[in-house]
């Protein structure tokens, strides 16, 4: 019996127990998969006691996905130089070494992924990211190392200079760092392959949202809020064709993690039909 679940401040309204519900359906497998909501005082000591009652892994969001990271004894290399992990897997104990608790970090992959579904591919491409916390450290990470250019930009432009900065020199070069404003964002959308939103969904709000006055057509948008009509997508859906939430990332890194947990890939077909059923 597989055992998983979804860790976030507020995850009761998680479509991750669809999904991976799915994943195990399509695989054969027998398990289950909850979503546990918790703060961040109680992160850490909720992990152990899943841990201790035989979960395989666990997946993590808003907002515990540095302290996931954190937390475990290995870490991919995603983890390692992003630093937010959204997977925790358990491994066994082998002949003379301990259980360890290994993080990965499978947004990058999603991203990536839910681009191509859009007709984006990441070599070349530039892109613009909004929002420089947990939820764009992987995605960032992955998209300069596949040979995409981005720009980043966070109300806080000391969040997008520290996640730059601990990329290695030949990806870091491909990221520009920046200060979230209408004006800037206005700037960084001339040429721009597509947009990314790392943000929750009510940061975009009428001021933010007047910085899309220079979206091109053919600029693809793919916000990482999913559930019903967002302001983002109300605002660029007229004007951009090419819009998707992030039912798709998420679809996409689901099946990551469950390949990095099982050693097996689902079919993404059967889990985006239960994630769009929720």
């Amino acid at each position: 019996m597989i055992r998983g679940a979804v860790l976030g401040a507020d995850v009761s309204r998680s479509r991750s127990p669809a999904i991976h519900t799915a994943a195990f359906r399509a695989l054969g497998v027998r398990g289950t998969y909850e979503a546990v909501s918790v703060d961040a005082a109680s992160f850490e000591a909720r992990v152990a006691e899943l841990r201790a009652q035989g979960y395989r892994y666990l997946n993590v969001t808003i907002p515990h996905k540095v302290a996931a990271a954190e937390l475990a004894d290995a870490r991919g290399p995603e983890v390692r130089v992003s630093g937010a992990a959204n997977t925790l897997l358990f491994e066994p104990a082998k002949p003379g070494r301990r259980a360890r608790v290994r993080a990965e970090n499978t947004d990058g992959v999603g991203l990536i992924a839910a681009l191509a579904d859009l007709g984006v591919t990441a070599r070349g491409a530039r892109i613009v990211m909004v929002g420089a916390g947990g939820a764009a450290a992987g995605a960032v990470e992955a998209l300069s190392r596949a040979g995409a250019r981005i720009t980043v930009l966070a109300r806080r432009p000391a969040a997008a200079r520290e996640l730059a900065a601990r990329l290695p020199t030949r990806q870091r070069a491909r990221v520009q760092p920046g200060r979230l404003t209408p004006k800037t964002l206005a700037a960084a959308l001339g040429g721009a392959t597509a947009v990314v939103s790392a943000v929750p969904a009510a940061a975009w709000d009428d001021e933010l949202l007047s910085g899309l006055r220079g979206l091109a057509r053919e600029t693809a948008v793919l916000e990482m809020a999913y559930g019903g009509v967002t302001p983002l997508a109300a605002a660029v859906r007229p004007r951009a064709p090419r819009y998707a939430d992030g039912l798709g990332m998420l679809v996409h890194q689901a099946a990551r993690a469950v390949e990095l947990a099982l050693g097996r890939t689902p079919p993404v077909a059967p889990l985006l039909r239960a994630a769009r059923r929720g």
